[in-house]
């Protein structure tokens, strides 16, 4: 396998991991969070916890993409957050005592713009200290 390949690869293995991590939390039943004492941390959970996905994607789509579709991480890392995040809630309808809340996957959102902008906001800082 070309170095470029093993390269593309591993970069996904830390996003997959962390999804990975994002279900299994997903699965703890509700009745483990229902001591949380207001909802904003529930909503701040969502959020922070979505903001490491960003940042997992938004390497992960920069380091296997080829050059020319390089431009387009953000999107990519952006509409592949959100889709986990949809499929995360929907997999909590499936969960003893979790619901889909609309303003969990908004936090998500959230956190996915968040955590990729960052990402890229480094590459971009970084490529132009090294030009």
């Amino acid at each position: 396998m070309s170095s470029n390949a093993e390269r593309a690869i591993m970069a996904w293995v830390p996003a997959i991991v962390y999804v990975g991590l994002i279900f299994a939390v997903s699965s703890i039943p509700g009745s483990v969070f229902c001591a949380m004492p207001l909802k904003i941390f529930d909503k701040a959970a969502h959020m922070v916890e979505f903001t490491g996905l960003g940042l997992f994607l938004a390497i992960a789509f920069r380091g296997s993409l080829p050059g020319s579709l390089r431009r387009h991480t953000l999107l990519f890392a952006i509409a592949a957050g959100v889709t986990v995040g949809v499929l995360d809630e929907l997999y909590q309808l499936m969960v003893p005592g979790r619901a889909v809340e609309f303003l969990d996957w908004v936090a998500d959102v959230i956190g996915i713009v968040v955590g990729s902008t960052l990402a890229m906001l480094h590459y971009r800082r970084r490529d132009a200290a090294r030009a």
